[in-house]
């Protein structure tokens, strides 16, 4: 089996005490059965700790997260105890793993880094241009990767251009606000957005001609690339089109907003860590 990834996927570190939107917090921590033992048999005060961490019901296990939704090892410095205690081989494999993805399509294992951690919207808003690596030793383009995967699309297919039409936009939040939000702040953005039509669409409009093209036929081209893994399911057609929606909808809230990797950032926290959502997005009659 060919394996594919980003060409900056090596370069990935985790920012850890730096990173001002830690993974330790605000998102559930499943536990695997063999960490699980693991941490039920490790000595000490951190023993005691992570047993008394460790959550067990029907769906698994996990750690009981704090009152305000933290990972019970984050430090305050936003360091790990785990890791600082017992090394980074004592991580369970989600935090080992994340933000790492994987998937298998035919031949080839896709694999990639989420847009929900910052360092990974840094390294892809850095990259002069989205290339893939494979274990042949290849270097890719992304239409080279498509035509690999079957898929002949003309380059100007795989660039995206921005909308500014007020009324598109407004379905567009319409459908965005159907999906389940992870935290009640997203409704909140969606909501804020809504209201600064259309002078956001006519801001968004005027900026048409001066926005960084390259950067987002980048992120155009790795969400599309995110979202392989359903091809099969759907064909090609739908994954550009949740392509080029994110990326409207990336461009209007960098047009309300500014900081467009913290849009970025944002959008993959809300949705694409959401299997539901997604299908929401592709194809509203199935979930």
């Amino acid at each position: 089996m060919t394996e594919i990834y980003p060409d900056f996927y090596d370069r990935f570190r985790c920012l850890a005490g730096d990173c001002r939107h830690s993974c330790c917090r605000g998102w559930e921590i499943g536990v695997d059965p063999e960490s699980a033992e693991l941490y039920r048999g490790m000595a000490g005060d951190l023993g005691e700790a992570l047993r008394a961490a460790l959550c067990e019901s029907g769906d698994g296990c996990s750690f009981r997260l704090t009152e305000d939704e933290r990972c019970p090892f984050l430090r305050p410095d936003g360091l790990c105890r785990l890791i600082l205690e017992a090394g980074e081989d004592a991580l369970c494999d989600i935090c080992a793993l994340h933000p790492r993805f994987f998937t298998e399509l035919g031949e080839f294992s896709l694999s990639g880094l989420g847009l929900c951690c910052e360092a990974v919207c840094a390294l892809l808003l850095a990259a002069p241009e989205l290339r893939f690596a494979s274990s042949a030793g290849e270097d890719l383009s992304l239409s080279g990767l498509l035509l690999r995967l079957g898929v002949r699309l003309p380059e100007a297919r795989l660039r995206y251009r921005p909308n500014a039409d007020s009324e598109q936009f407004r379905e567009l939040l319409r459908r965005y606000g159907d999906c389940e939000p992870i935290d009640g702040a997203w409704t909140a953005e969606l909501a804020e957005l809504n209201a600064a039509l259309p002078e956001a669409a006519e801001r968004a409009g005027r900026r048409v001609e001066g926005y960084d093209a390259a950067a987002y036929d980048r992120i155009y081209g790795y969400i599309l690339y995110r979202q392989l893994e359903r091809l099969p399911e759907y064909g090609i057609e739908p994954l550009l089109a949740f392509a080029r929606d994110a990326c409207d909808l990336i461009f209007l809230c960098e047009t309300v907003r500014g900081e467009l990797p913290e849009r970025l950032r944002r959008w993959s926290e809300e949705v694409e860590y959401s299997t539901e959502n997604v299908g929401r997005l592709m194809d509203g009659d199935k979930f």
